[in-house]
């Protein structure tokens, strides 16, 4: 389509000078200029998910990061389906606010063992308890991080319940009942005081007070699905009654 002579992969060779002059009219302007900018986000289709073909890897090196849609958590249900493992953002920390840094990066290392872990579970393997727990907190990581098309949820929304998933609030939540529950925190979230709510969206640090105070709006929210606890000793009562 270029009329020039191909090279790597079929590709002409200096596609890559052919990205990056396509990229670089992605800039920040200073002020003088009006103190615009302009984000580009080029879109890859991969072949049988390879990144490390020569476009994508072409593509990485010069942006600023990568969305990854993974064709096997879409075939899950996961919508959006971004695999959190392959999506990597080298500015992130430097554009997020500082409520989502402090919980985000237990989020993101929790969901990578629960991954790893899956992959044993799903051939029959035997787990102990505590490989159990972690494989149960990853699929409610999972289940929060669906979003429905056309529903964006609020800052302190996010926090809510990205604090209530860290603080495992989730976990005895049946995986049925997990979508009612992250809407319960959200509107918990919503009725928060107004105070606590205008921390959240400013660069200020998440302190300890404000964790707990969202923790524990959280987990009022969660509690109507938290099952009940078994009264003690009905299973020795009832061991006993059948014992001859």
């Amino acid at each position: 389509m270029l009329r020039r002579p191909p090279g790597r992969e079929a590709f002409p060779g200096d596609i890559f000078y052919i990205h990056s002059r396509l990229l670089e009219r992605a800039t920040h302007l200073r002020t003088e200029l009006g103190n615009g900018s302009l984000t580009a986000l080029p879109i890859i289709e991969t072949e049988a998910q390879n990144m490390s073909a020569y476009i994508p890897t072409n593509l990485i090196s010069i942006t600023d990061g990568q969305i990854y849609l993974s064709p096997s958590l879409f075939e899950l249900g996961m919508l959006p389906a971004v695999d959190v493992a392959k999506s990597v953002s080298r500015v992130g920390g430097m554009a997020q606010r500082a409520a989502f840094r402090a919980v985000a990066g237990d989020l993101k290392l929790a969901y990578a063992q629960f991954e790893e872990l899956e992959t044993f579970a799903r051939f029959g393997a035997h787990v102990d308890d505590d490989t159990r727990q972690v494989i149960e907190h990853g699929r409610r990581i999972r289940a929060c991080l669906k979003q429905a098309e056309l529903a964006p949820v609020s800052v302190p929304a996010q926090i809510a319940v990205l604090l209530a998933l860290t603080a495992k609030l989730f976990d005895p939540v049946p995986l049925e009942e997990m979508p009612e529950a992250e809407r319960a925190v959200q509107e918990a979230a919503a009725a928060m005081p107004a105070e606590l709510s205008a921390r959240l969206t400013t660069a200020a640090e998440l302190n300890d007070d404000d964790r707990k105070a969202i923790t524990a709006i959280a987990g009022q929210a969660l509690a109507p699905f938290h099952p009940p606890p078994e009264p003690r000793g009905v299973s020795e009562r009832a061991s006993a009654k059948d014992t001859p």
